[in-house]
């Protein structure tokens, strides 16, 4: 456990996190139905409600620990892999401008 205390700018940015996240996913909630929703939860959508007043929270906790959400269709690619893929794509170009100046 950590006894470390957390900045006020590591606050905010959580909170700014998180706030994103909520509205990301209430975002969806309105696309997908809530009455939907709770059925492919197999819960009522009464209970689905009473769940969105907790959500604010969650969402807090999501990105207090890092964690992001995204849609299922979606290719979630690492910080490190892209700037992989950038410097190969920097280097082919490199090489390919270099050919084509001789």
């Amino acid at each position: 456990m950590s006894t470390q205390a957390v900045s006020p700018d590591k606050v905010e940015s959580t909170r700014k996190i998180a706030a994103r996240l909520q509205a990301e996913v209430l975002q969806r909630l309105a696309l997908v139905t809530q009455e939907r929703a709770a059925d492919c939860m197999g819960v009522d959508a009464s209970t689905l409600s009473r769940f969105k007043n907790d959500l604010e929270r969650f969402c807090q906790l999501l990105a207090s620990v890092g964690l992001q959400v995204s849609p299922l269709d979606a290719v979630v690619v690492s910080r490190d892999d892209i700037q992989a893929l950038e410097r190969m794509a920097y280097k082919y170009l490199q090489t390919r401008i270099e050919n084509c100046g001789v």
